[in-house]
């Protein structure tokens, strides 16, 4: 049998001399921002924005860990996936029935509902991870668009509420992390538990793509073909990568099921998959920040264009001038444009 746990991908190049101490400033760095990053974001709720604001802000982030697993995949393997609703929804739903119908404290069904989110991350990443370019996109919008047709039939109404939805009833005494119902629902106290959750899921997600791992699936994305003749196992990689980046959109579903105490069809729709994959491709996707942006761009503005009752027209509209004008969506229009200005030196500009 081929030993595939000592070879590196044929697409990456040997480390030059001292790349192990660059490797590892470049993780105390990285390490510096995210910690710097962190502790910045708890002073949101401090600076004077109203409840309609803060509300916006925590949803932008909530769905940011929808997006920036949809980007994981996609800059990583290239795939673009319209089934992570799955994921998200699903977790939702999961934590909803443990709640109200196995009457769970709202902490073990969190858990429980992050991993069955996973898990179904899992089964599914097994029946797609094989296919690419649009066989992978057909695929996931296929299983995605199943179970939010599972969710409202006959069988599921009672668990899932169909199209009437799920109220979460917690009990007085239930808390989540100290937390009671209400404060749950209030976007400021809830502020802290959905910025740690965003940054450690960015951190990890980070960390994943300058591993080992991040480089086998870099070579995984130019030139699978040449990996197999090499002697990787493929498959294994690309579901790791499906599986890592399904967990990310369940830990969002949970979060946004404690927060809006409501779990409705919804959340397994194909809107909110576009929604997810519009933010991801407006903020960007060959960054890692690129999809938190975006999210939180498409949050703003869909309740900007909302006011006006022409939100379709004014989404085509926007995600036309970003394909257009910003193929790298607003960081990589960014990107660009810090790698015209004359004052940085060149191997600066180089830099990706």
């Amino acid at each position: 049998m081929t030993d595939t746990t000592t070879r590196r991908p044929p697409a990456v190049s040997e480390p030059a001399a001292g790349g192990e101490n660059a490797g590892r400033k470049r993780w105390i760095r990285g390490g510096a921002v995210a910690a710097a990053v962190l502790l910045a974001g708890f002073a949101v709720p401090h600076l004077g924005l109203d409840s309609y604001y803060m509300g916006l802000v925590l949803s932008g982030v909530i769905l940011a860990l929808l997006s920036l697993s949809i980007g994981f995949l996609a800059r990583r393997l290239g795939l673009i996936s319209l089934g992570h609703t799955a994921f998200f929804g699903g977790s939702a739903y999961a934590l909803g029935i443990a709640i109200t119908h196995w009457g769970w404290s709202p902490m073990p069904a969190a858990l429980f509902a992050f991993s069955a989110g996973t898990l179904l991350a899992l089964l599914m990443g097994v029946l797609v991870v094989r296919a690419s370019g649009m066989g992978f996109l057909m695929l996931t919008l296929a299983l995605g668009q199943a179970l939010y047709q599972f969710s409202t039939q006959a069988v599921a109404r009672p668990y899932t509420g169909a199209y009437d939805g799920l109220q979460l009833q917690l009990g007085p005494d239930d808390t989540f992390l100290g937390m009671t119902s209400p404060q749950l629902m209030d976007a400021g106290l809830f502020w802290p538990v959905a910025w740690v959750a965003l940054v450690v899921s960015a951190v990890a997600l980070w960390a994943a793509g300058r591993s080992r791992f991040g480089t086998v699936l870099e070579g995984i994305r130019e030139n699978e073909e040449r990996m197999r003749f090499s002697g990787y196992n493929t498959f294994a990689p690309r579901l790791a990568a499906f599986v890592l980046s399904g967990a990310v959109a369940s830990l969002g579903g949970v979060l946004f099921a404690l927060n809006a105490a409501y779990v409705s069809p919804e959340v397994l729709s194909f809107v909110k998959a576009g929604d997810s994959l519009i933010a991801t491709i407006v903020g960007g996707m060959g960054t890692l920040l690129g999809p938190v942006v975006g999210a939180l761009l498409y949050t703003y503005a869909q309740a900007r264009f909302n006011v006006s009752g022409n939100l379709p027209l004014y989404t085509g509209g926007a995600l036309v001038l970003v394909l257009l004008f910003l193929p790298g969506g607003v960081l990589g229009g960014l990107e660009a444009l810090r790698r015209r200005l004359p004052f940085l030196p060149a191997g600066k500009k180089d830099r990706t």
